[in-house]
């Protein structure tokens, strides 16, 4: 009996087991295992290590059956590989944010601190627009946007220290 872990997004089959081998720590979304696969081109295990990638030759799921991929096929197993990866980091950033408390709490920490920012620049450029809507001639305005906050530049050390602060406080 051989099981064969191939992966969704191509069909690049990277491992085959003689011993029915199951891979449950896969993530289903990415990976699937073809239970038994008829299996062309001979003997295709060529390490017996565990490690992925050691076929011999690239393989493919196709319809069920696993054998030599064309050189058509290989070339889109790497893009396939490449969109999982970034898939599955773009899954495991979200699943820290909503699942795991320290990283939601940096990073809600981080963002607020960052509208904080936005919401400064924004509040400046309504102020200067009012300033300007009000004033009724050059020397007025001059006057107005004198009177207004300058905005300095932030450094590293002050945001560190706001989202330290931010963190502190309760989400």
């Amino acid at each position: 009996m051989a099981n064969a872990l191939y992966r969704k997004n191509g069909g690049e089959v990277v491992k085959i087991s003689t011993t029915g081998q199951t891979w449950p720590q896969m993530d289903s979304t990415y990976w699937g295992v073809l239970i038994d696969p008829t299996l062309t081109d001979g003997v295709i295990v060529r390490d017996p290590s565990g490690a992925y990638r050691v076929l011999g030759y690239a393989k493919i799921n196709d319809a069920g059956t696993v054998r030599n991929a064309t050189q058509g096929e290989i070339d889109t197993f790497e893009p396939a590989q490449t969109e999982d990866e970034d898939l599955q980091d773009a899954a495991g950033a979200v699943g820290l944010f909503l699942n795991h408390p320290r990283w939601r709490k940096l990073m809600t920490a981080y963002s607020d601190v960052i509208k904080d920012e936005i919401n400064t620049l924004r509040g400046w450029t309504v102020d200067f627009k009012a300033a300007v809507a009000a004033a009724g001639n050059l020397g007025q305005l001059k006057t107005e946007v004198a009177a207004m906050p300058t905005l300095g530049d932030r450094t590293l050390s002050q945001f560190k220290t706001a989202i330290q602060n931010r963190i502190s406080e309760d989400d």
